[in-house]
């Protein structure tokens, strides 16, 4: 059965929870971790989240590569051309920024410490699959990609990493851990594994972009000494008709969670009556506080 949507309601619902947009990151999450993040807690509240040294390293090795590689930078809206330095000054400056990141416990540090030893590595290593890419003279990074869907009321919105004129790159780290050995040590490091497939999740990201810019899909792995890219020409995946199941099938998902939104007229815990509680025991709630995990399990108290 279709749920008749009235859009002025819908927004006005969806204004109560303060989203004004979804988003790959938003769709990418199962739905209870989306009510709490996106329709409980506002910005502020999940500023307060623990970050991680995985989080700091991957923005510093994707901008260090932007800052390189590409011609315009993007602030929001505001297009600007890219004020290039050498590559050693970028990476003095990135190893600067990685450096004043406070770990939030003895883990975090461990792994903060360790990613600095091959944190120029990625970098450089990031710059190479790029030039082996070849973006074209009108390169750009951080754009604004926005689509509106049919049967939603919001826009979709993402920011592409790298595209030129005809095509657009996806970048992932993959960062060394530790790992339980038989050494004296008693543990070792294992380099970030390469995988032989692509995540659906940056799959679905990837469609996304695709559906919205028409452009060439390219989807970048990258560990502390080597690269792997899936193309439309390496990998079945990529190709246009499973790219628009993806992106039907995250349509769909967006649809009923604005159904949910709209039944409960945006009310967060009448919302949560209609969604299974979380699984703390998942990655994703690894880094929070205990009070932010027993704050979020308030929602479904009265279930």
């Amino acid at each position: 059965m279709t749920i008749k949507i009235d859009e002025d309601k819908c927004i006005q619902y969806y204004s109560k929870l303060n989203l004004d947009h979804s988003s790959p990151s938003q769709e990418a999450m199962d739905d209870a971790l989306w009510l709490v993040n996106y329709c409980y807690w506002d910005q502020e509240k999940r500023r307060q989240k623990n970050v991680s040294y995985r989080m700091v390293a991957g923005i510093s090795i994707g901008r260090a590569s932007q800052r390189f590689a590409v011609k315009y930078m993007y602030d929001a809206e505001k297009k600007m051309l890219n004020e290039k330095q050498s590559l050693d000054k970028i990476i003095d400056e990135e190893l600067k920024a990685y450096s004043s990141y406070q770990p939030h416990n003895e883990a975090d540090k461990e792994q903060h410490e360790d990613t600095k030893e091959y944190l120029v590595s990625m970098i450089k290593t990031t710059v190479k699959a790029l030039q082996d890419i070849k973006l074209d003279e009108e390169s750009a990074a951080e754009r604004y990609c926005t689509h509106k869907f049919d049967g939603l009321v919001l826009p979709k919105l993402g920011r592409i990493d790298y595209e030129d004129r005809k095509k657009f790159i996806e970048l992932k780290t993959k960062h060394r851990s530790k790992r339980k050995s038989d050494t004296k040590q008693g543990y070792s490091w294992i380099k970030g594994y390469l995988p032989k497939a692509p995540d659906v999740n940056h799959l679905k990201q990837v469609a996304f972009y695709f559906h919205s810019t028409g452009k060439i899909p390219h989807l970048l792995y990258v560990n502390q000494d080597s690269f792997n890219v899936f193309t439309q020409d390496s990998c079945e995946q990529l190709k246009p008709d499973y790219l628009k199941f993806l992106v039907d099938q995250d349509l769909k998902k967006a649809k009923i969670r604005q159904n949910i939104v709209y039944i409960c007229e945006g009310d967060v815990r009448r919302m949560a009556q209609l969604i299974s509680p979380p699984d703390f025991s998942h990655y994703m709630w690894r880094d929070l506080q205990q009070d932010m995990i027993e704050d979020a399990a308030s929602l479904w108290k009265d279930v």
